[in-house]
């Protein structure tokens, strides 16, 4: 399955990214000056974005070269991505992201396990 291409800012075209060991996808509301209420513990709150997306990626065993390919294209900010989402109506969220955390773990066989997360960063067409 292609779960994930990121687009070059020079030439504009897209690159098929290495299809993930696992990917879970969160939605997350924006809101502005949540709060509870210290009379009745009801949440005030103002939303502000709906299903922000949050997805996180892991590869097991991957080789030196593969690691140091992935982060390559993690150090970019924003990162122009397509990534699967069923939330979107042709199954893809087309957006700037960020990589806000990564992680790195050598096995036991001297392959790694990479994991990292691709936060969305500006709100896009078909987006609550």
């Amino acid at each position: 399955m292609l779960m994930w291409y990121t687009k070059s800012t020079s030439t504009g075209t897209y690159t098929q990214r290495p299809t993930p060991s696992s990917y879970k996808l969160d939605l997350e509301d924006l809101d502005n000056k949540t709060y509870r209420s210290i009379a009745t513990g009801n949440m005030i709150d103002t939303v502000v974005s709906k299903n922000w997306s949050k997805i996180q990626f892991s590869y097991n065993h991957m080789s030196d070269t593969e690691v140091h390919t992935l982060l390559e294209v993690l150090k970019a900010n924003p990162i122009y991505a397509k990534v699967i989402d069923p939330m979107y109506s042709n199954g893809y969220i087309e957006a700037e992201f960020r990589c806000s955390k990564k992680s790195l773990e050598m096995l036991e066989d001297h392959s790694y396990k990479l994991s990292f997360n691709l936060v969305q960063k500006k709100k896009v067409t078909g987006q609550w």
